[in-house]
């Protein structure tokens, strides 16, 4: 791994990195299309006006989105960016995010293009971890506020058979979010020089010794941000948390309107939950932007969304329609993944001639 931060970030940006998540999404959209592959089901697609009517709201709900993270990046930097230049940041930090393992995502990008557009590192830092903290508070508290109003049904579709695996999966990913905010909980506004402390000391220990390094900086970075967030009003804090539980559930909505486009949704606040669900597991793979675990999941977490009601009422059987299932995931990664892919590629050019105009 390169010891220069920007270089790392460059690489992280280099439009040569879309292929591997275009391949791996696409690839497994394209086997469960075929896989259970039904002329009956695609020539019955009604492509009028109500298709089209909610396949435009979930793209305006993505712009939308957009809209507020370039608000929330503009008004946590104290307006020192320009609505252009939050344009720029917001597509290649999103651009970052998808073509990186969700377990690595875009941080090393955004603080690379911060610090780039002229945002002093120490302010930078403090942005990057506020904001971390607020999207991960957001899920934490979402997910057991949608348990205690839907219940079980949250987690796995009680019609479609299995799930203890991902079941597993999801607690393991939620209890490690749930530690990683208290960790930087404590860090930010508890005792950063402690935070400091304890990180330093763990990596002394036997193996994990050569992330020592790395542990100086990240407590550093910790006392860092929580001296900056200390001088910050409640206008700051308000507009942080306001925007993201904006950001997240415009992006939510996405998928519902894009169901809604193609089916009859009984239950928009199941459907909203279980997306919530959905990202948990995408954060666990290696693969980037959770390309193909996010298509490949999709069928079973969303099953009863797309269960056959002949099949079902005749038979007794729940039978999925994952043909119709696949077109589904396609169209919505699409438009909320895939957008980014393309987009990044079109400004990244454009905000280097920008940056490095003078060299």
């Amino acid at each position: 791994m390169s010891s220069d931060p920007s270089a790392d970030a460059l690489k992280t940006l280099s439009p040569s990195k879309i292929i591997l998540p275009i391949l791996l999404g696409l690839g497994v959209v394209i086997y469960m299309v075929f896989k259970d592959y039904d002329a009956t089901t695609f020539s019955s697609i009604n492509w009028g006006f109500n298709t089209l009517l909610w396949l435009g709201v979930a793209a305006l709900l993505m712009n939308l989105r957009h809209f507020a993270l370039m608000y929330r990046i503009r008004r946590l930097t104290d307006n020192q960016l320009s609505w252009w230049q939050s344009f720029d940041v917001i597509t290649l930090w999103e651009f970052g995010s998808a073509v990186t393992p969700s377990t690595v995502g875009g941080t090393a990008v955004a603080l690379f293009l911060l610090t780039r557009e002229k945002i002093q590192a120490g302010q930078t830092i403090s942005i990057i971890l506020f904001i971390v903290f607020l999207d991960t508070f957001f899920f934490m508290l979402s997910i057991p506020l949608l348990w205690l109003f839907i219940g079980s049904n949250m987690l796995w579709p009680e019609a479609i058979s299995g799930g203890a695996f991902i079941r597993s999966l999801f607690v393991g990913g939620y209890l490690f979010m749930f530690s990683y905010l208290l960790a930087i909980g404590y860090g930010l506004f508890i005792n950063p020089n402690g935070f400091k402390w304890l990180i330093v000391k763990f990596c002394q220990l036997p193996f994990f010794n050569r992330w020592q390094d790395s542990a100086l900086q990240t407590g550093n970075d910790m006392v860092i941000a929580a001296g900056e967030l200390k001088t910050k009003g409640w206008d700051y804090w308000i507009a942080g948390i306001t925007s993201t539980v904006f950001i997240w559930v415009t992006r939510f909505l996405v998928l519902n309107f894009v169901i809604l486009a193609f089916l009859a949704v009984s239950d928009h606040i199941v459907l909203f939950s279980r997306q919530l669900v959905l990202y948990v597991l995408m954060l666990l793979p290696i693969t980037p932007g959770g390309s193909g675990l996010a298509e490949g999941v999709f069928p079973q977490l969303f099953g009863d969304f797309f269960i056959t009601a002949s099949n079902a009422a005749d038979t007794g059987k729940v039978t999925v329609n994952k043909g119709l299932a696949a077109f589904v995931v396609f169209i919505w990664r699409l438009i909320s993944y895939y957008a980014y892919l393309v987009f990044g590629f079109i400004v990244l050019p454009m905000w280097f001639r920008r940056i490095f105009r003078k060299k």
